[in-house]
């Protein structure tokens, strides 16, 4: 079953959950230079989605050249995203559903698939926050141009008993940010085989879906707010429990954390991060 817990400040409580539970640490804590700015793509998507197979290698193209500077979520979502009858899963979330009009208010869908966004920024010129494929790697190359405002401390702890995981992060705010700001916390699954159109191929069985977001661990899908106008320097812990179903591949799924604007029309990522649950 799967827990959304609210999000805890508190150090001690998290040392407590910790000595009780007594898991194991796997895996190293990600920590991020100052100067290290990690760009978030989401990616809307779909089963349906004929072209959506291009859209997918593209983004692989993009995170073999940027690596760890790059995470990506991909979210099935929308009329292209409807399992076929043959699918042995169904990708779509409620989460998901939600992220789909949030991220492209005020219009209430993609401009067509394949289409993503990048850092949730509303670029100048653009019609829409969403962008086509043949404008992902210019805007990234652009974010990554950027200076990083805030610094992201990851680290997690798993419980293979109960296949339970404890994310702690850490967030320094290197810059002042005015308006709301939220930390969204989501998990995601590599390498889940299933059917896929394709409108080079027809259907494909066992086509390979990446980056797939499973769930929104933060209580809120757009994020939980940790506070209005922060001041540079503002230091905060907060720490995530999430129980993992059963039918997940625990060695292909990550954590994937970013801090956003959320004030009126913005929604800017201020930066991102990543880390495998195992």
């Amino acid at each position: 079953m799967i827990m959304k817990i609210q999000l805890s400040v508190s150090i001690i409580i998290m040392v407590l959950f910790l000595g009780i539970q007594a898991c194991e640490e796997i895996g190293p804590t990600i920590t991020l230079a100052e100067t290290e700015r990690v760009v978030l793509i989401e990616e809307f998507t779909g089963v349906r989605c004929v072209n959506c197979p291009e859209g997918s290698a593209q983004l692989e193209a993009l995170l073999e050249t940027y690596g760890s500077n790059l995470v990506a979520v991909s979210i099935h979502g929308g009329t292209f995203a409807s399992p076929f009858s043959e699918s042995q899963y169904d990708f779509r979330t409620e989460d998901g559903d939600g992220l789909l009009p949030y991220l492209n208010a005020p219009n209430s869908g993609p401009i067509g698939y394949p289409a993503a966004v990048v850092n949730r920024k509303w670029f100048e010129g653009e019609q829409d926050r969403m962008l086509f494929r043949n404008s992902w790697a210019g805007y990234i190359a652009e974010e990554l141009q950027e200076a990083a405002k805030v610094r992201i401390d990851l680290a997690k702890d798993y419980d293979e008993a109960t296949r339970t995981i404890e994310i702690s992060v850490e967030l320094a705010f290197i810059e002042a940010v005015s308006g709301n700001v939220n930390l969204s916390v989501m998990i995601t699954e590599n390498n889940i085989q299933d059917i896929q159109d394709d409108a080079d191929v027809g259907i494909i069985p066992d086509y390979n879906h990446k980056h797939v977001l499973r769930d929104v661990i933060s209580v809120d899908f757009r994020g939980d707010n940790i506070g209005s106008d922060v001041a540079a320097g503002f230091n905060e812990i907060y720490t995530y429990n999430y129980a993992i179903p059963e039918d997940w591949k625990i060695s292909d799924c990550h954590i994937v954390v970013c801090v956003n604007q959320n004030d009126g029309g913005t929604l800017d990522v201020l930066q991102a991060g990543e880390i495998a649950v195992q």
